[in-house]
């Protein structure tokens, strides 16, 4: 990663953050679905980005969100949890020919299909771990699951409109 990429990064984390603990922590549709922009820079990290910054990277972002959600650790375990099930969900979707060390993850380089299906699996991941953690209670598997299907659909939605908004840059 260049230096005017980790900047951008940087930024990028900056930014979502913000607007998560300011505009998204109470914002939910039905107290089904919420919006976890913060996981943006997670998921859209270079693809050559070392596993172990990526898990530092995701247990700060989790634990400033924790902070200011007060749900002791919730968000940082399920988003170190998403950090390190990159690499095996990368090698779920490889393409044949494999992937560029400099391509990003991106819906133009990536393609639709494999763009989606890449957010879908992180997502629901750190969605339904954190619901999971929340519920802390066997009866309600259900409705977590069901809130984790809902905020991943959210998440993919707004993660969806992000990119097109990405696509000529």
């Amino acid at each position: 990663m260049g230096s005017s990429s980790t900047f951008r990064w940087i930024l990028t984390v900056i930014f979502t953050l913000f607007i998560q603990v300011l505009f998204l922590r109470d914002l939910t549709i039905a107290y089904f679905a919420f919006c976890f922009l913060y996981v943006w820079p997670l998921i859209k990290a270079p693809i050559d980005t070392p596993p172990a910054y990526l898990m530092l990277g995701a247990f700060v972002l989790g634990w400033v969100v924790d902070v200011f959600y007060n749900t002791h650790g919730m968000h940082a375990f399920a988003s170190v949890l998403m950090a390190s099930l990159r690499s095996p969900i990368f090698r779920l979707l490889t393409p044949a020919n494999g992937y560029d060390e400099r391509s990003s993850v991106s819906l133009q380089e990536m393609r639709p299909l494999w763009f989606f299906s890449y957010l879908f699996l992180m997502l629901f991941c750190h969605h339904s771990v954190l619901f999971l953690l929340e519920a802390s209670d066997l009866e309600l598997v259900g409705i977590s699951i069901l809130r984790a299907f809902s905020s991943c659909l959210l998440g993919i939605l707004v993660f969806g409109i992000l990119e097109l908004f990405n696509l000529n840059k």
